[in-house]
Order: structure tokens, then C-alpha cells, then sequence
């Protein structure tokens, strides 16, 4: 389970690498309608970097990893934000991430009380 939830970490990281490449010209992407600034680009490019430190920090700190994934949250609903027509539908694993940051910092009090 751990696996499946680190490859979809790791996915929705590397999705938002397609903000940076559109606003720089590196790929054809038509099915993005929305123009992204080169300022925006540097947040959908922290975004993608902050999921995949996430996914790092899974297994390598695995009793505040959640500290990691509430950054990579925050930015990635901030980047989904700036092309909200396009990007709307990356808000689910958004969700899926946040029961996992909190059932983590559960876990993580439970542990430590």
C-alpha cells in the first residue's frame, strides 16, 4: 500500500512539471488552455520538487513526513489554483494527500503519547 501511495506521489509530482513546460515552451501541450506565466511556472516547478521530496521523506522520515507533504500540499493547490480551468481535477489527489497527512500526524501523536 505504501508503494501504491509513493508511485502516486511521485505521479502527481511529475504532472507538475507540465506547468514549467508549457510556460517555457519545452512541449506541445494543447489540452492546456490557460496560458502560465514564467513567475507561475516557479511554483508549479516547487510543487513538483516539494511532492517528490514528500515521497522521499516517506521512508526516510517516517514520523514527520506529513511536515514535507503539508508544503507539497499547500503549493500544488496554489499552482492548481493559477490554471483552475485546466488543472482542477489534480485538487482529488490533493484531498487524498490531506486524510493521508492527517491519519500520518495521528499516527504520529498515538505513537508518541
Amino acid at each position: 500500500m505504501q508503494t501504491l501511495f509513493l508511485l502516486a506521489i511521485i505521479g502527481h509530482g511529475l504532472l507538475h512539471l507540465l506547468g514549467p513546460a508549457k510556460a517555457f515552451g519545452l512541449a506541445a501541450l494543447p489540452q492546456l488552455m490557460q496560458p502560465i506565466a514564467k513567475p507561475t511556472a516557479l511554483l508549479w516547478l516547487f510543487a513538483a520538487a516539494a511532492m517528490l521530496a514528500t515521497a522521499a521523506a516517506i521512508p526516510l522520515w517516517p514520523h514527520r513526513w506529513w511536515l514535507v507533504a503539508l508544503v507539497a500540499l499547500a503549493a500544488s493547490q496554489a499552482a492548481i489554483a493559477t490554471s483552475w480551468q485546466d488543472a482542477k481535477f489534480g485538487t482529488l489527489p490533493n484531498l487524498a494527500l490531506l486524510t493521508a497527512i492527517v491519519i500520518g500526524q495521528l499516527s504520529n501523536r498515538a505513537a508518541h503519547a
